[in-house]
């Protein structure tokens, strides 16, 4: 099991959404390259970097930061928000990133995202399922679609993706625990590389995900506000 810390991106800053709400903003640190430095000192060895200004303008806005977090670490880099073509997939591989991580476009392009994977390697691409009340949203969370969880990861999962992040809305920054009844139902669903995302805020929670057989955690409020220390968490596993 790995525990991944997540860096979201607005205007160059690192902030949390709650419930992924672009109204509900609170900002943890001014300098993401420096709060990514924080993790990797932590023990961290992965980093969650998403370009929020990126998923909800459909292009990269936050790339320059992402770039330097890469160049600044040892750590592996996933990013998303905003990839939606070929030539930002390119900048993005060509400066370093590990993973780039497909939402949206898995449903709006998928004649784009089978031709990446061709040409890149489908092993460098996560595919990242966000849903609330059972249903897909869409572009960082602002579009609702009659898109079950069930029809998105067969879709996923048709592909060609080994890797998937799912996350699921309602939870998300609530620090108030995961929907682990999502967790079973995905785990049963999908059999490559899990990665659960949403309301884990305690030791508790990732144990309980290994022991469903996820892969990683990743993990966000619960970090900078304390009530999880990354230190401790990695002893653990």
């Amino acid at each position: 099991m790995i525990v991944i810390p997540a860096i979201d991106l607005i205007d160059g800053k690192c902030v949390r959404l709650t419930q992924g709400d672009y109204n509900q903003v609170q900002l943890f640190n001014l300098d993401p390259v420096e709060q990514a430095k924080l993790f990797e000192k932590s023990g961290a060895k992965y980093i969650h970097v998403v370009d929020l200004d990126g998923a909800k303008t459909g292009k990269p806005v936050n790339f320059e930061v992402i770039k330097k977090i890469k160049i600044s670490t040892c750590l592996t880099v996933e990013c998303g928000g905003g990839i939606r073509d070929k030539a930002t997939v390119e900048l993005y591989f060509s400066s370093g990133i590990d993973y780039i991580i497909l939402g949206s476009v898995i449903f709006k392009n998928p004649d784009f995202v089978s031709e990446v994977m061709r040409v890149f390697g489908k092993e460098r691409f996560i595919a990242s399922l966000d849903f609330k009340d059972g249903f897909v949203k869409l572009s960082g969370w602002q579009e609702a679609t009659t898109i079950t969880v069930e029809e998105g990861i067969s879709k996923i999962t048709e592909l060609g993706f080994e890797r998937l992040i799912y996350t699921d809305i309602t939870t998300d920054g609530m620090l108030k625990g995961h929907n682990f009844e999502a967790a079973k139902y995905i785990r049963k669903l999908f059999n490559g590389f899990l990665t659960a995302s949403g309301g884990i805020s305690s030791t508790e929670d990732i144990i309980r995900l290994k022991s469903i057989g996820v892969d990683a955690a990743i993990v966000g409020k619960a970090l900078y506000t304390g009530q999880l220390k990354l230190e401790e968490v990695i002893s653990l596993l």
